[in-house]
């Protein structure tokens, strides 16, 4: 029998990653980071996610790409 070669800690991260790619794309555009928190708080995003939001600029976003790109550069 094959063991899954994935650690806990990656298969969460997988999660973590899809759960925030689909809230990303699932925003309404321009928005700004108080609305972005907002939506995640909303959302009832993890820590981890909200906390990664947080260490963003505050500015608008244009789109979905333009926020994924300040969200892997805050890491």
């Amino acid at each position: 029998m094959a063991r899954n070669s994935l650690s806990y800690g990656a298969m969460q991260e997988l999660s973590t990653s899809r759960l925030a790619r689909q809230f990303v794309r699932g925003l309404d555009y321009p928005i700004g980071k108080d609305e972005l928190l907002a939506a995640a708080r909303d959302a009832q995003l993890t820590d981890e996610l909200i906390g990664a939001l947080r260490r963003i600029p505050d500015r608008e976003f244009a789109d979905a790409e333009d926020l994924a790109r300040e969200m892997t550069a805050a890491g």
